[in-house]
């Protein structure tokens, strides 16, 4: 399926917006809270990571299993799913294959999310969007853990984009910005590789 979504970087003390007042949303419902548990797999140079594609396998959620994200233009990705299983799935393995050709994957970085749903409906109670509200533990592979929190707003299937605007000006409004990185194994491996850069005696590509 194709997500379309925008990913905000906050700091800790800012404060979850509310969207009451808003004309297009008619009533907010609060999810309990989820743990997500995500190992995410690449070659050793990762070229996945080169092509923004992820390829993860995630437990915890209403949707763990192996999921690939391709990019599929401007907020939008479609993602590719799979059944939970122990090693990469050759459905999902085929996916990539094109990029990986005979290359092996390996885990190159591993990402827990305590995540704190709110599910956005409009008129006739019409499902507008899911709001993500993340607390990010994660590490690249040998890497340091790194810690930030972070808002995720995805747009339910049919919602007008003119909605996805005013949702997001909300989120700007609360003191969001728009994320420095496109997903978060981006920022993780982009964390890992500059610091690796900056230790003395310590070359990148290890």
């Amino acid at each position: 399926h194709t997500e379309v979504e925008r990913k905000f970087d906050v700091v800790e003390s800012t404060v979850s917006p509310s969207f009451e007042g808003l004309a297009v949303v008619s009533r907010v419902q609060h999810e309990p809270t989820q743990l997500l548990e995500a190992v995410y797999y690449d070659t050793p140079s990762h070229d996945l990571a080169v092509h923004k594609i992820t390829l993860r396998r995630r437990t915890g959620g209403t949707d763990e299993g192996w999921h690939v994200k391709l990019p599929a233009g401007p907020d939008a990705r479609t993602e590719v799913r799979a059944p939970l299983a122990d090693s990469v799935p050759a459905d999902i393995r085929d996916v990539v294959a094109a990029i990986v050709r005979d290359r092996p994957l390996s885990a190159v970085a591993r990402i827990t999310t305590n995540r704190t749903i709110s599910l956005l409906f409009g008129a006739d109670d019409t499902p507008l969007a899911e709001f993500c509200d993340d607390q990010v533990t994660a590490s690249a592979e040998d890497g340091e853990e790194q810690f930030w929190r972070e808002w995720e707003l995805e747009l339910k299937p049919g919602t007008d984009t003119a909605v996805f605007d005013r949702l997001t000006n909300r989120l700007l409004d609360a003191g969001a910005v728009p994320a420095g990185h496109g997903s978060k194994l981006a920022r993780v491996l982009a964390t890992s590789t500059t610091e690796s850069e900056e230790s003395p005696g310590v070359s990148s590509t290890e």
